[in-house]
């Protein structure tokens, strides 16, 4: 999981929220639109690509055609939207011959296409700033392959990109790991297929500083001795942004269901609002990755939460 994992992280990276589509304005495609497993947009697709893949979207393997569909934090938006320029574009080989505002159903978005020099093939790029992330859709389509595929067939798929309260269940099905007792958490989103964001509390805008948060993601790597852990653990730690005034209060190697594990806790305040808040980080160790589990929760209800997140820590299974 990334190491930037703070309140103010955790509201970049929700990306799973109920956004009401347009209506009346474009036409009735609904029944058309048809989304990744676990993702809270989609699209109608051209004929002849299919929801499937390793990556989010839609796939003609046949002629190498794709669709990839991914939610951002709300902050991607203008470095993405900046590399779509014709410039910028240009200095990855990409004549840009086409830059638009699109009105989707999901929202207002810059759409982009051009030719890539390079590899031969036609590119597109759609971002939309959503009122919880940022929406990107990229397409790539082989030369050989653009007669299958008009320019006017891809705007179309496109502009039908709609939005969905994602259901719980199939973002669940995509982490490599189970959560078996959410100790009265709800789940907020699962991003990346690696990382569950939960909260308790009516608000999935993680502003709410009133509501505890509990986020598990698993990161490539680890540390084979203790001291080598525990400085992977106090970067991690150090790395978490949205907390000032933080001190620690314990720091220490442990062992979570027979598997070697650093905890640290810390007294901080909340950046955003001064609000005193305390934050419990604990990595668990395996051979080739490492599981980074963060609590945080109000200085006030610390005795309600910290044993609640060792609850969800203790219940964390790999998937078999």
């Amino acid at each position: 999981m990334p190491h930037d994992l703070s309140r103010r992280r955790l509201i970049r990276w929700v990306a799973a929220a109920t956004v009401a589509g347009a209506c009346g304005a474009f036409p009735a495609i609904a029944a058309e639109v048809q989304y990744p497993v676990g993702s809270s947009i989609g699209l109608a697709p051209p004929p002849g690509l299919r929801l499937g893949g390793t990556a989010p979207g839609f796939h003609d393997p046949d002629n190498k055609v794709s669709i990839l569909m991914l939610e951002l934090p709300r902050s991607a938006y203008v470095p993405v939207e900046s590399s779509m320029t014709t410039a910028a574009a240009k200095d990855r080989g990409i004549v840009v011959d086409r830059r638009e505002t699109l009105f989707t159903e999901a929202g207002t978005a810059v759409l982009s296409a051009g030719d890539d020099t390079r590899e031969n093939m036609r590119r597109w790029m759609l971002v939309a700033l959503l009122p919880k992330f940022t929406a990107l859709v990229s397409v790539q389509i082989p030369d050989a392959a653009r007669d299958l595929y008009p320019d006017e067939a891809i705007r179309t798929a496109l502009a039908s990109l709609t939005t969905r309260a994602t259901p719980i269940g199939e973002q669940l099905g995509l982490l490599p790991y189970r959560v078996e007792d959410l100790a009265g958490f709800r789940v907020v989103t699962v991003l990346n297929r690696s990382t569950v964001i939960l909260t308790d509390g009516p608000r999935d805008d993680l502003h709410a500083v009133e509501q505890p948060h509990v986020v598990i993601g698993i990161a490539p790597g680890g540390a084979g001795q203790t001291n080598d852990r525990t400085r992977l653990a106090q970067a991690a730690f150090n790395n978490l942004p949205g907390f000032a005034d933080r001190r620690v209060t314990a720091s220490e190697m442990i062992r979570v269901e027979g598997h070697p594990a650093h905890e640290i806790r810390a007294d901080a305040r909340d950046a955003m609002t001064g609000a005193p808040v305390m934050v419990v980080q604990w990595l668990r160790f395996g051979q080739n990755a490492y599981m980074h589990i963060v609590g945080v929760t109000l200085k006030d209800n610390w005795g309600r939460d910290f044993p609640r997140f060792r609850t969800v820590r203790d219940g964390i299974r790999p998937k078999r």
